[in-house]
């Protein structure tokens, strides 16, 4: 089984207890997330130029915290609840938030492509340490070198385990979960819950 029908399988299970506990809205088959927002100025960051200006970091993990708990298999739907924002504001909204969680898919998608590197590297490193542990029986090479040449082998495959078995998945899961919220789609109400 792949890691995306694992992923799948165990957002479902999450999902379903989710749905027990929260009132989830859920409408042509799109999972929306609410979100009340006073104005425009409250989730940019007071660090950012007005030229360029940046979300505020507990904005956007607001909008992931809530999407984590929603399967792959649901379209994403951010709904905006304010009165004071306007149609400018709302069209760099859009493109600020798909912007970054589009950066953010790339950057995992990077790690992952890294990571994958250096797995193989670890992975080629103990491959040919333990051939040369296997020629080294026939010759009388210094004992300490073996030794060495076994440490080395064995670090590099247990490094080669760890970071292809375990922190792979991890980033694959980050991946799938940016992928998700960059077809994130937005709409505006007026009414201010």
């Amino acid at each position: 089984m792949s890691s995306k029908d694992k992923l799948k399988r165990y957002q479902k299970a999450k999902f379903e207890n989710f749905k027990k506990v929260n009132e989830l809205k859920l409408n042509d088959d799109e999972a929306y997330i609410d979100l009340k927002l006073d104005d425009f100025k409250s989730i940019i960051s007071t660090y950012s130029l007005s030229v360029n200006p940046i979300l505020k970091e507990d904005f956007l993990s607001f909008i992931e915290n809530y999407a984590s708990y929603i399967p792959l298999d649901y379209p994403l739907v951010l709904e905006i609840h304010s009165k004071k924002i306007s149609a400018e504001e709302r069209i760099l909204l859009r493109k600020l938030i798909k912007n970054h969680f589009s950066l953010m898919k790339i950057n995992k998608e990077m790690e992952l492509k890294a990571l994958r590197r250096k797995s193989f590297f670890f992975l080629l490193m103990g491959v040919i340490g333990f051939v040369l542990l296997a020629i080294s029986i026939n010759y009388n090479i210094f004992g300490f070198m073996k030794e060495i040449i076994s440490f080395i082998a064995s670090f590099s495959v247990w490094e080669f385990g760890e970071l292809y078995l375990f922190e792979q998945d991890d980033l694959k899961e980050q991946v799938l979960k940016y992928s998700h919220l960059a077809k994130i789609r937005i709409v505006y109400t007026k009414d201010d819950r």
